[in-house]
């Protein structure tokens, strides 16, 4: 609807009598604050909408370009999908993973006070060169010994 405002003067006054009615339907939801926060921008929908101009004094050759848009949208959308998941097989290698297993992948190692993530060798957040010990109230205790 934003290209609306600058196309064809139908589809400019078409485009302005739905942005009105989309910013009024904001109001419910949102409040007065909404209301108050948008008419400007009402104020001059409403100028566009009751515009009675029906020729086009837009600037033929920037039409021209607008109409390239899409497809540029749709270049830049393959270049970043193609750099984003490139990088990520780069980092992560074809399986995507991190060489740890299912459900153990965390970004910390976890305490008895952090329970929920992956288990060290040897306990809940152990270094390998400790036994392995019980989760438990004492587990702590036990850790900082």
């Amino acid at each position: 609807m934003g290209f609306g405002l600058i196309w064809t003067p139908l589809v400019r006054r078409l485009s302005a009598i739905a942005l009105f009615l989309i910013f009024n339907a904001a109001v419910y939801p949102f409040g007065r604050i909404d209301l108050v926060g948008h008419a400007l921008i009402m104020a001059t929908i409403i100028l566009i909408a009751a515009d009675p101009e029906r020729e086009v004094h837009f600037v033929p050759a920037v039409k021209r370009m607008l109409v390239g848009v899409p497809a540029g949208l749709a270049v830049a959308l393959v270049v970043f999908g193609s750099a984003y998941w490139g990088l990520h097989r780069g980092f992560y290698g074809p399986e995507g993973g991190t060489g740890q297993p299912a459900g153990e992948m965390a970004t910390h190692s976890c305490s008895p006070e952090h329970p929920h993530g992956p288990s060290a060798p040897g306990g809940i957040g152990a270094p390998p060169d400790r036994p392995a010990q019980p989760p438990g109230p004492d587990a702590a205790r036990q850790l900082a010994k």
